[in-house]
């Protein structure tokens, strides 16, 4: 079976689950997806994997955020907004990594290899 008719059968078991569109299909996964990258939706990923996407999506975002705007009249430099940029990110990561794990136990879905 191919990626995307796993996908599809993910996405459809996701949806008759009532889970949100916006959380079994979240922005990041379709960009990583647009790039060529094949990833399983989010509740299927394991922990790790869905904090490091999760990191590296959140991450340089805040610190764009911290560095031209909330510290950048501050004049306190790349470096402390990279470090708050980290911390975030990392709390960010294993935030999401904890929801999806959570609901993924809640709604008693299958694994992503049952779909082949």
């Amino acid at each position: 079976m191919s990626f995307e008719q796993r996908l599809e059968k993910a996405h459809a078991e996701l949806q008759s689950h009532g889970v949100w569109l916006s959380n079994y299909k979240p922005p990041v996964f379709s960009l990583l997806r647009a790039l060529g990258i094949k990833v399983a939706p989010p509740y299927y990923l394991n922990f790790h994997l869905n904090a490091i996407i999760h990191f590296w999506y959140f991450a340089p975002i805040i610190f764009l955020a911290m560095y031209f705007g909330i510290l950048g009249d501050a004049g306190a430099g790349a470096k402390l907004a990279m470090d708050k940029a980290a911390f975030w990110g990392i709390l960010y990561g294993l935030g999401m990594s904890l929801f999806y794990l959570v609901r993924r136990k809640q709604l008693k879905l299958r694994s992503w290899s049952d779909f082949s």
